[in-house]
């Protein structure tokens, strides 16, 4: 028995050292600015940074309705909006500007399971000058309190951080493959040929949840890019609210759905969110 158990401390201590060295190359590897979403519960100006309430508009500016099939007209509500002037700096990331999201309140959230991008049951819309006076919304939105992820009005802060890729990000699982053969000079094929202590360290020591901007996501199920061939390019973060890692919030969540918003770096440059890829997961 004492041999035994001599071996096994061995196994496990060589384990948490290839652990280890693997969590450093993420580290040193995939580590980006990020900017961490701090809400308090207040009711925001039109152009402030905010989760729900009063969206900013400018005079003439049409309210978003919701273009699918039998919810025409209906207007979509307004999930959030990031003024970047109030903003640190985010490498790739407009410095002014009020980008926002719009989803439906129905049991899909506005989400197109399909291609992910057709803004029908869901609205980004940035203005790139919210110099103009703003308008309250020519239609008014209905309250949905059922089908619409919390509840009040949050004003948004910002702090600056460094993120790490998680397991959540359809990236994640090939280079834990590359870090593990290099860090042990072997020729695994798969991740079912990395022992369970390794991948279990390496997972509890990386994680992106939480509300941000920038970074990497985190998701309850599968990242969506890990199955949609076409939305593997956008890989830049506009938005992740995700209620269920944070806790304490100001905010009474009503589901531990989160979402996610992603742009390809190219249509940022450009400020073209036409082809925003959103999806919930719950």
């Amino acid at each position: 028995m004492g041999l035994f158990k001599s071996r096994e401390n061995k196994g496990a201590a060589t384990e948490k050292i290839v652990a280890e060295k693997i969590v450093t190359l993420f580290n040193e590897r995939t580590a980006v600015e990020t900017i961490e979403l701090k809400l308090t519960r207040a009711t925001g100006a039109p152009r402030e940074s905010k989760l729900g309430g009063v969206p900013y508009l400018p005079g003439g500016f049409p309210y978003p309705l919701d273009r699918r099939e039998g919810r025409e007209h209906v207007p979509l509500r307004f999930l959030a909006q990031l003024n970047f002037g109030e903003m640190p700096a985010l490498e790739g990331f407009p410095g002014r500007g009020i980008l926002q999201f719009y989803t439906g309140d129905d049991e899909q959230r506005g989400m197109d399971h399909e291609t992910l991008i057709a803004q029908k049951g869901f609205r980004v819309i940035y203005h790139e000058d919210p110099s103009a006076d703003a308008v309250p919304p020519a239609m008014p939105v209905e309250e949905s309190p059922d089908g619409f992820p919390f509840d009040g009005e949050a004003r948004i802060g910002f702090e600056k951080k460094t993120a790490v890729m998680g397991a959540g990000d359809f990236r994640f699982d090939a280079l834990f493959l590359q870090y593990y053969n290099e860090v042990t000079r072997g020729a695994a094929r798969s991740l079912d040929r990395v022992p369970e202590r390794v991948l279990d360290e390496v997972y509890a020591r990386v994680s992106t949840g939480g509300h941000r901007v920038g970074g990497y996501p985190a998701f309850a199920r599968l990242d969506p890019r890990e199955y949609h061939d076409h939305a593997r390019g956008h890989t830049t973060l506009l938005l992740q609210l995700d209620p269920g890692t944070t806790g304490g919030d100001c905010i009474a969540w009503r589901d531990g759905g989160s979402y996610h918003f992603f742009a390809r770096p190219d249509d940022l440059a450009a400020r073209e969110f036409i082809e925003v890829l959103y999806c919930w997961d719950c």
